[in-house]
């Protein structure tokens, strides 16, 4: 943070951003959002924007990530934070609000190239495991034109029920085995 680029080797830096973002605050998220704009690393902004999807801080410093994403990355850049996001179960459905509030802007600034888009809503809604976020997903897109990304959906869906179905047989049972090893 001090601005000697040399502290971190190069091999550690998404691992160490990916630590200060989850466990620190205001001050980390935003020393690794001006790497993101400085960095002279070939893949230097796509590990900046990695990291700062591990942030914790929903309420403030989410919606600045969101806002900072849809402002200032690059088009083809925006999947790889909203994966990030999707990931992380303090963010995935404030991503989620962001995306359907906002539905309109994202649509048109990602609907140019039904790819990016696309990607973007695989990367952005496969992570959910409940049945719940399945249908709320499926409501909000029932009376949209989907061409372009309505396969994208259906897998979105399948990947959903999957998951909250194996959530539903196995919940109890990794539970009580992770309490068994102090895991939990």
């Amino acid at each position: 943070m001090g601005g000697e680029k040399s502290a971190i080797h190069p091999s550690l830096r998404l691992a160490v951003f990916k630590i200060a973002i989850r466990y620190g605050g205001a001050s980390e998220y935003e020393a690794v959002k001006k790497e993101w704009s400085t960095t002279s690393s070939i893949d230097g902004k796509e590990i900046a924007l990695a990291s700062l999807g591990r942030i914790q801080d929903s309420k403030t410093l989410l919606p600045d990530f969101l806002s900072f994403i849809f402002s200032t990355v690059a088009l083809q850049d925006i999947h790889t934070a909203a994966s990030a996001l999707a990931t992380n179960s303090k963010t995935r459905a404030g991503l989620w609000e962001f995306t359907k509030t906002n539905w309109q802007m994202v649509r048109e600034k990602l609907g140019g190239n039904m790819v990016v888009l696309d990607r973007f809503l695989r990367l952005s809604l496969n992570k959910f495991t409940d049945l719940e976020a399945e249908q709320d997903i499926a409501a909000f897109f029932k009376d949209k034109d989907n061409r372009g990304y309505d396969r994208t959906l259906g897998i979105v869906s399948d990947t959903i029920q999957g998951r909250a179905s194996y959530r539903k047989r196995d919940e109890e049972i990794l539970l009580e085995w992770l309490k068994a090893h102090s895991y939990a």
